[in-house]
């Protein structure tokens, strides 16, 4: 039994590390653009990202742009250091279900991407990050604490 819990462990480890991909390809990219016009070096009207996203029809295009680039971002870099990771999983998976549909809804042929990324972050936000993660240290220190 030991050696399966081990071998789970490795396996969430791996899944977590589908979020540093998530973060490499998309995320990493965003966040540089929020943070041009967070900074007022980029009007927030002319934010690329926000304007695709009212293409499409989604309401608070801005605030939705913002949502979406710190779960790829930030959320994705939580996710691979296993710290507030079902959390972030959570989030995350419900911003790629907004991704698939956008996916769907403009007819790309990469729709594909978006459903396996919000599986995965639905399992991880069930799972949890296991063993070899900042939540599970904590978790050890808050018990080593209370003793």
């Amino acid at each position: 039994m030991k050696g399966l819990r081990t071998q789970s462990d490795l396996g969430l480890l791996v899944l977590r590390g589908e979020a540093l991909l998530l973060l490499v390809v998309y995320g990493w990219r965003k966040f540089v653009g929020l943070l041009l016009v967070v900074s007022g070096r980029q009007p927030w009207r002319t934010w690329g990202f926000a304007a695709l996203i009212a293409k499409v029809g989604f309401p608070g295009a801005v605030p939705l742009a913002v949502f979406v680039c710190l779960c790829e971002s930030v959320g994705a870099v939580f996710m691979v250091i296993g710290l507030f990771t079902r959390v972030s999983a959570a989030l995350t998976a419900f911003s790629m279900a907004g991704a698939l549909y956008f996916s769907l809804r403009v007819g790309e042929a990469s729709w594909h991407l978006a459903a396996l990324y919000a599986l995965s972050f639905v399992a991880l936000a069930l799972s949890g990050p296991g063993k070899v993660s900042i939540d599970q240290l904590l978790k050890s220190w808050r018990k080593a604490s209370e003793v």
